[in-house]
């Protein structure tokens, strides 16, 4: 099976900017979260961080989501990935 990666990314920031329009009304905020190249049997061993590295970034990005972050694709360091 041929899968076009380009048009699942292009699908999931979609997606992710309709929830961020659909839920603003109710205070919920939607991203799209990079988690990074973790090391574990997917990531491989050239992985770049390990999961513990991996998990602190996301939950300290999600701390500290505000409006203005609604519908953005966000990386576990907390910078914006274009899309």
């Amino acid at each position: 099976m041929n899968y076009d990666f380009d048009a699942f990314q292009a699908a999931q920031n979609m997606v992710t900017r309709s929830l961020s329009v659909d839920l603003k009304p109710h205070g919920i905020l939607s991203v799209a979260l990079h988690p990074g190249w973790v090391l574990t049997e997917m990531g491989g061993p050239k992985a770049m961080i390990d999961a513990t590295t991996s998990v602190s970034g996301l939950l300290k990005v999600m701390e500290g989501l505000k409006e203005e972050n609604a519908g953005t694709f966000i990386s576990f360091k907390g910078e914006i990935v274009p899309w």
